[in-house]
């Protein structure tokens, strides 16, 4: 058996009622803190300062290159960068949202997987990018090739400005075409 002495009681109570209303207060402070520091937690105001930019999609999986060879497209993405040869070997950072003070040329990067060619291929990329209001902004036409031992490649495609601050705010469509189909789709914002 274990007894606890009337003393022992009494302090046990003690901490137990200062234990209770020290955390009435913590709770009391913790509702008041957000409004005495003016921060508040609404859905709403998070969603209007980080839209939401739809992800990229894959429309055709198989596209035909040329009537011997049919890829696979399995990716879509975004990333900025400047237009040397260097900066474009930097590590990329592939995002659908991109920093209007900081970004200078948005690249549309696509990735094909193939069975081994056998010889050298060619093949027509074009990349159509329109404005939020639906219309074009920019064509730009690309030769693709596929070494005869390749099986898979990535393709990039930019789009912009050679310093930064040169886009206008707001969310760019872009259309991925092979040989003239349409194979992905994807969208990107440009954000103040």
């Amino acid at each position: 058996m274990h007894f606890i002495g009337k003393n022992a009681a009494q302090d046990k109570e003690k901490v137990m009622f200062f234990g209770l209303k020290r955390s009435c207060i913590l709770l009391i402070l913790g509702f008041m803190l957000p409004s005495i520091a003016g921060c508040s937690s609404s859905l709403t105001s998070a969603s209007q300062t980080t839209p939401s930019v739809p992800g990229p999609k894959i429309l055709h999986d198989n596209v035909e290159l040329v009537p011997s060879l049919t890829a696979r497209v399995t990716k879509i993405q975004f990333f900025e960068s400047g237009r040397s040869e260097t900066e474009l070997r930097l590590k990329r950072i592939y995002e659908g949202r991109f920093a209007q003070t900081a970004t200078r040329t948005v690249y549309t990067e696509i990735r094909l997987e193939y069975p081994q060619p056998g010889k050298r291929i060619d093949f027509n990329a074009t990349l159509v990018c329109f404005r939020e209001n639906g219309t074009t902004f920019r064509i730009e036409e690309y030769r693709g090739r596929i070494d005869p031992d390749w099986t898979s490649s990535n393709y990039w495609i930019g789009i912009g400005n050679h310093r930064p601050g040169g886009w206008d705010a707001g969310t760019y469509k872009v259309d991925v075409l092979i040989n003239g189909e349409k194979i992905a789709t994807g969208s990107f914002e440009i954000y103040q």
